[in-house]
């Protein structure tokens, strides 16, 4: 398939939608503002999309860890332990990869 300039968030099959990039810092920022509004589920998805990108996976930073501690502030709020327990091994994973 080809595509042009223009095309680059259209989906090249009707109904499927591509996945979006978002950075650490993004992820929780708006996650922070979904709390805001009251939508705690919205805000633990999107800290546990940014937990659990491929993109992150060898890379440990200081904002990885201000997610990993509102994600389980969150997890714990709503009563989400499956949820919790598999971000804490993405973030064991994480620490180990870059020798915390």
């Amino acid at each position: 398939l080809k595509f042009h300039f223009w095309q680059v968030f259209v989906s090249p099959f009707p109904g499927i939608f591509m996945a979006q990039y978002t950075r650490p810092e993004n992820a929780l920022k708006r996650a922070e503002e979904l709390i805001d509004v009251g939508n705690r589920q919205d805000a633990l998805d999107e800290l546990h999309k940014a937990i659990q990108h491929r993109k992150f996976k060898n890379l440990w930073t200081p904002t990885i860890e201000a997610i990993m501690v509102r994600h389980l502030e969150l997890c714990v709020e709503l009563k989400k332990m499956r949820t919790a327990r598999e971000g804490l091994y993405q973030y064991r994973t994480m620490c180990q990869a870059a020798n915390i």
